[in-house]
């Protein structure tokens, strides 16, 4: 067979790689994107469902969601894209002991006080959230809710999440007002569409269903080996290749690389790929509270919900991350118990006025492996090293090798992407 040649191959058209690829067909390269599925966007994910009463569709989420504060990167794409955002508003509320009230400050205290903690610790040392709560001798019901949280928030295990990139993601949310959430209201899918469409007019070559398998690679060569959807065996040949696969595929060695190159096995094994478990309930008409926003259920799974006010749509999410998404067996029903105790009516009744369920295993999406990746405590470092080139010939990129703190952030996938393509247009100095 022989391989179809192009200038820079870009493995994986999530946000990382098509940011990487139209900013490489801009600079005048032949560059072919290719992606296993057969949409892009990887990660992020919507689905379009009937509505009901003054909306013809709701765009359903199943995979990112929120535009977490104002980082310039996403911000200038989503103007210039021409996008209509809404910005979350609403109650923030708590269950607990059978009583709705506003959601407490004891998790977030914890975390702030965490700053301070670390800064009086030798630089040289890192600790994993569980081991920061028990060494600081945290209140017992504060570090319960503190760990929910972390657990939640970042899809992580508290007992392995790295503090230090606990604290570089909290210094990084400040400076982009983080604690401010917006929606994308066509639906999130409209941000890769619209790179997906400068790609190709500015020549870029777009390859849906073509799963690769293989990455053969020498010093200014590299051939991608696939077998596409119909079982025809591919191959694509560039002097460079971007490889934005997400971590979790890498570590689970899905695409083989021949040869290894043993910084990148290396330094993925040390950082982990977090869980989570989704449920969105479209409802005939709201069952919860009028004007809530967020709920948390410390003592329940799923214990993280949301609605899309001030969007009206009788819409609800439920949210598991962390080790409890994976002893989430049902989610579906665990989630309607959950909300007919808050709602106090039976599940029968919630049945009945449910409209829609969605939901996506990323777990088990061969393609993704996971949720989002975290920092393990000692590996604060890996991924600035996954962000290093191979030989000027790989060039890596995705939301993992972030070095800002955004990690598991959409805006984190753009910004690697065209670090990635801006290093291989530069001649990017790389490492054997």
């Amino acid at each position: 067979m022989t391989p179809d040649n192009y200038d820079v191959l870009v493995l994986g058209a999530g946000a990382a790689g098509l940011a990487a690829a139209r900013e490489l067909a801009a600079s005048g390269r032949r560059v072919a994107l290719i992606e296993a599925r057969d949409r892009v966007g990887g990660r992020i994910h919507t689905v379009h469902v009937p509505g009901n009463g003054s909306v013809a569709t709701v765009a359903v989420e199943l995979g990112a969601e929120f535009i977490h504060g104002l980082p310039p990167n996403l911000w200038n794409l989503v103007n210039e894209a021409g996008l209509a955002t809404l910005e979350r508003s609403g109650a923030r509320l708590r269950f607990e002991r059978g009583e709705l009230a506003e959601r407490g400050t004891a998790a977030f205290q914890v975390l702030e006080n965490l700053r301070t903690w670390l800064d009086a610790q030798a630089p040289e040392q890192d600790f994993s959230f569980a081991d920061y709560l028990r060494i600081a001798n945290i209140d017992a019901d504060a570090a319960v809710q503190a760990g929910a949280y972390v657990e939640g928030f970042n899809a992580a295990d508290q007992r392995l999440v790295s503090v230090r990139a606990l604290v570089r993601q909290q210094r990084a949310e400040d400076a982009i007002e983080g604690d401010r959430v917006f929606h994308v209201t066509p639906g999130y899918d409209a941000l890769p569409a619209y790179l997906a469409h400068q790609f190709c007019s500015l020549g870029g070559t777009l390859l849906l269903r073509r799963p690769v398998h293989t990455i053969r690679w020498a010093r200014d060569s590299v051939v991608f080996e696939g077998r596409d959807l119909r079982g025809l065996e591919f191959s694509l040949r560039a002097r460079c290749a971007v490889i934005t696969l997400p971590l979790g595929v890498l570590q689970a060695g899905a695409v083989r690389f021949a040869p290894e190159p043993p910084l990148l096995a290396r330094e993925a094994r040390r950082l982990a790929m977090g869980n989570a478990a989704r449920v969105t309930l479209l409802f005939r008409e709201a069952v919860w509270p009028q004007g809530m926003s967020f709920l948390s259920i410390p003592d329940a799974r799923p214990s993280t919900w949301w609605t899309p006010l001030p969007d009206a749509t009788p819409m609800i999410t439920a949210w598991t991350g962390g080790p409890a998404a994976t002893e989430l067996a049902t989610p579906l029903d665990r989630a309607l118990q959950t909300l007919a105790r808050v709602v106090d009516r039976s599940v029968a009744d919630l049945q009945a006025r449910l409209v829609g369920v969605y939901t996506h295993d990323w777990r088990a999406d061969p393609y993704s492996r996971g949720a989002y990746s975290y920092v393990v405590a000692g590996a604060i470092d890996a991924p600035e090293h996954l962000s290093q080139p191979i030989g000027e010939t790989l060039y890596f990129a995705g939301e993992h090798t972030d070095v800002s703190g955004h990690w598991g952030t959409v805006h984190a996938a753009l910004g690697t992407g065209l670090r990635a393509a801006k290093q291989l247009i530069g001649g990017g100095s790389g490492s054997a």
